[in-house]
């Protein structure tokens, strides 16, 4: 199984330390963001890795290497970010990906189990499965809206009439390469140019699979307080 990560961002909430490290590198409880996430990665089955890098890209691909763990990394260099879609599209154009593949947030600590999001990716119509927790504050986190069958209904808004949510996105994907078709050449974001034109099309296309607290851990290590709740849950 692939799993590929997306690394490429600049860190900005977290300069001056961003400037020198790659965000992925930046400790969490002592080892690296990305090394945490290669692990449960290959708990979860994954034997070659690809990842995406831009910002300080060739500092964390000699952090890394070829191989971690002695499962085969590949890299996806972008000379331009391509955001969290199209860096998707270049890997795959790259052929580092395949015709299905787990997609995680570079920026990700998670202990949850992905076997739900893997079975999910091979329902009729699914191109990708997305993971997806409650949203508490879908005022700051853009909320995501399933219908009955737990396919995308909208994104962000209101609740429509019937839907299940609000969601939010866990940054975990289990995709098809049905999903490398729909995303548009260049510079594109997953929710802008992916989501929004499958909601609006009501085309199914996109399982969304719940979670829910008691399931594991999950942190968004977006901001330096969110990396401190994290470490505070790993009790160091």
């Amino acid at each position: 199984m692939i799993a590929f990560v997306l690394a490429a961002g600049f860190g900005t909430r977290f300069r001056p330390a961003t400037l020198e490290t790659p965000k992925p590198l930046l400790p969490l409880a002592g080892r690296p963001i990305l090394f945490r996430l290669f692990d449960h990665l290959l708990a979860q089955g994954a034997d070659r890795f690809a990842v995406n890098a831009h910002h300080l890209a060739e500092a964390l691909r000699r952090a890394v290497g070829e191989e971690y763990a002695g499962v085969p990394v590949a890299w996806s260099v972008e000379e331009a970010i391509l955001g969290t879609a199209g860096g998707i599209r270049r890997a795959h154009e790259r052929g580092l990906l395949g015709s299905s593949f787990l997609v995680a947030n570079g920026d990700v600590f998670t202990t949850l189990d992905l076997g739900a999001l893997l079975a999910a990716r091979k329902e009729p119509g699914v191109v990708s499965a997305l993971g997806v927790l409650p949203n508490a504050r879908p005022d700051r986190d853009t909320p995501l809206w399933a219908d009955a069958r737990g396919r995308l209904l909208a994104v962000g808004g209101e609740r429509p009439a019937g839907a299940s949510g609000p969601w939010l996105f866990t940054g975990l994907q289990a995709a098809t390469e049905g999903l490398v078709a729909r995303i548009p050449p260049g510079f594109s974001e997953l929710a802008r140019d992916v989501l929004v034109p499958s909601a609006a099309a009501k085309d199914g296309a996109f399982a969304l699979v719940p979670y829910a607290a008691t399931d594991g851990l999950w942190f968004d290590l977006g901001t330096p307080e969110r990396l401190a709740a994290a470490e505070a849950a790993l009790g160091t």
